[in-house]
Order: C-alpha cells, then structure tokens, then sequence
C-alpha cells in the first residue's frame, strides 16, 4: 500500500512539472519579449530658474526632442506613448556660450531603455544685457518749398533696451519716424518707438524702458540775399578799388517769417580794408541779424579785392589831330586855327593807363549846322575802359569857318 502510494505521489509531481513548463510555453507564446522605437519624446529643461539668477537666457533650442527604443512583454510596450517617457536635462550650473548637456531618460515600470539618440543637447546661452542707445528721428515726405526743418528736439534722447546679448547688439538704430508732409508750422509729436538692424528690419523680443518719445521739429523759412561788405579805413594815396569779388556773393538764410521780413541782404563783419591787399580769398564772417541763421552753418564767405595803382597820364594835341564832323560844304577851317593846342589828362588804374597811347583817344568837334564866320565848339572825347576820369583843357575853341 504504502509503494503504491510513493508512486502515485511520483507521478503528481512530475504532473505538477509538466503543466509549469506547458503553462510557461503557453505564457511565453501569447506575451512574448519586444523592443519598441518611440519617437520625438520631448525634453523637459530642468532648474531654469539657476539660468535666470545668473542673468541668462536659453537661445538654442526652444523645444528639445529625442528618439527612445524600448525593450519589454507585448503586454507592457503596445500602449506607451512618447508622454510615458521621462526626458530632462539639468541647466543649472553652466555660463554663456555653447554647451552640450547630457539627457536623462527614465521609462515606465516592466520596460528597460535600450538606447537614446542624441545622449546630448547643445545649448546656446546668453548673458541678458541692458544697454543706453540714442533716439535717431528719421523723417518722411517733403516740407512745401522754401521751408526748412530746425534742429529737433527728442525727449528723452536716449533709452534703455534689455534682452540677449546678441539681440540688443543687433539692434542698429533706435528710430523716432515722423511725417513732416506740407508742414509749415513747428511739428510737436509723441512718436513711437522703433528697433531697426543695419539692413533696416524690425529687432522684436527685446524690452524697451518706453515706447514713446516726445518730439519737437522747428520750421523755418528760407530766403536767398546778397552779401555785403562793410570796410574801414583807406588805401593808400594814388590807390583805388578795381573790383570786389564776393564768394558767393549769395547766402540761404532761415528763421521765422517776422525775422525773414525786412532782411534783404547781410552784411560782412567790418574789415580793414588795407587787410585785404595783396591777398586773394580773405575768408570773413558775417554778422547775422538776431533769430537769423545760415542755412549751411559750416558756409564759408571768401572776399578778393582787386586793388591798383591810381596813374595819371596828360596828351598835348592840336586842332590838326581832332576828327571833324559834319563840316558844311565848301567850307573849311582857318588854317591859323587848326595849330590851336589843347591837352587831355587821363586819370585811371594803372594797368588800363599805362597801355593808352596817343593816338589811341578819339578826339571829335561836331559842327553839324555851322555857317561860315566865327564859332566855339566843343572837344569829345571817346571814353576809354578803365579810366575813372578824363579832363580836356580847354575843352572848347574858338574856330572861324571861311568859304573854300
């Protein structure tokens, strides 16, 4: 009884073994081992807030994603979604520049993590700065003709622009943009503010310490006039002025039109005249009357005075050297009259004097409507280029017309 019971124990056991391994093949068959790829799990950046305590900002990337490849049951894999996978990556502790920070990837329990692809992200940090920039104020259409902007006034002139660095340093102009079309009164404005690159694009993402500025815009009128020159003093004996030549001898002024008006020419500072011999292009100032001013601050007045020496040169004629006109038909001059003498003085710069000769003056008496007998007649004389005076003495004779 008792074999035959040791028996029947034997061959439960063995019972008992046989359906563990068929129950384990059954199992392995119906949930068998896989791997899984997941992809574009995305990465959590961990401890930012060190970043922002050192003043630094995460440029590159904005969003960070990486591929995951699983190993596990079909059981446990078939319902993971990329949000079961953990991704993060730790920030804190590095400085500005270009970084590779290792990821961390945790999977969800049953499953193990074969592989990752990339193991680092490369990170590109900068410094947050804040940076003083001028107000620039630009200025579009076209004031009506003869007008002129003045010189602008912009509160505040400059202000203060915060954000990474190679943002701000991006940052080309600080714009103040007004139209000033057909204006012809002092433009006042409250204008926005723009951030411009150097090709002429809009900087965005920056702060700015206001968006506004006050702007004030002068408007002048214009007008051309003459210029004058005041002098002092003398030139020296038998010295005279040949010519005064003004460089330009007009200036474009501005100011408001009850300045303008009235003002039809300006005056140089007063020079001593004895300064200016000799030399050519004497730079001068001008004396501007009050709310007046040049168009061209930077406008130069140059002035040559052409100075020579004042010569006198005398002629000694006879009646004999005179061209006669209109004398009557079968008449004729006395012949004792014709010897009658007369001089002519010529007074002029020396330059135009000194080349007359004699015979260069053309000395006249008209005796049209004169009969025979006893007459006085006037000498002419032809003026000549360059001499200031001329004196005949005498500058009449006594003539006695007789028949031929």
């Amino acid at each position: 009884m008792s074999k035959e019971m040791g028996n029947n124990l034997t061959l439960k056991i063995f019972a008992l073994i046989i359906a563990i391994i068929l129950r384990g093949y059954v199992m392995g068959k119906e949930n068998p081992p896989r791997t899984k790829p997941i992809r574009n799990v995305e990465v959590t950046f961990t401890n930012m807030e060190s970043l922002e305590q050192q003043n630094l900002v995460v440029m590159e990337p904005k969003v960070a994603k990486i591929n995951v490849e699983l190993s596990g049951k079909v059981n446990s894999l078939k319902d993971i979604t990329p949000r079961d996978i953990i991704a993060t990556v730790d920030l804190s502790g590095y400085k500005e520049g270009d970084v590779k920070v290792p990821v961390y990837v945790e999977g969800p329990p049953d499953v193990k993590i074969v592989d990752y692809s990339p193991k680092e992200i490369l990170f590109k940090f900068e410094k947050i700065i804040r940076e003083k920039n001028l107000v620039t104020l630009e200025t579009t259409g076209q004031l009506p003709k003869g007008y002129i902007l003045g010189e602008a006034e912009i509160k505040p002139q400059s202000i203060y622009i915060e954000g990474p660095r190679s943002w701000v340093n991006s940052v080309s102009q600080v714009l103040a943009i007004v139209d000033v079309t057909d204006k012809v009164d002092d433009i006042k404005a409250v204008v926005p503010i723009k951030l411009v690159d150097h090709k002429g694009e809009d900087v965005r993402g920056l702060e700015q310490e206001q968006n506004f500025v006050d702007i004030f815009i002068p408007v002048y009128q214009t007008k051309k006039v003459p210029i004058e020159l005041q002098t002092e003093g003398q030139l020296p004996d038998n010295y005279d002025i040949v010519d005064v030549n003004i460089e330009p001898a007009t200036i474009e002024i501005k100011g408001k039109k009850e300045d303008l008006r009235g003002i039809n020419s300006i005056s140089t500072r007063i020079i001593d005249i004895n300064s200016l011999i000799g030399k050519r292009n004497v730079l001068v100032e001008l004396e501007l009357p009050e709310n007046i001013e040049l168009i061209d601050p930077n406008q130069q007045v140059t002035v040559t005075l052409n100075i020579d020496e004042t010569k006198t040169k005398t002629f000694n004629y006879t009646l004999n050297d005179v061209n006669i006109r209109n004398l009557g038909s079968q008449l004729k001059i006395d012949e004792s009259d014709l010897e009658q003498t007369f001089e002519v003085t010529l007074v002029g710069i020396a330059s135009k004097i000194d080349p007359i000769n004699k015979e260069d003056l053309y000395i006249e008496v008209d005796l049209k409507d004169l009969e025979e007998g006893t007459h006085t007649v006037d000498l002419n004389v032809r003026e000549e280029i360059g001499v200031l005076s001329m004196d005949i003495v005498p500058n009449s004779l006594n003539i006695k017309l007789i028949k031929e």
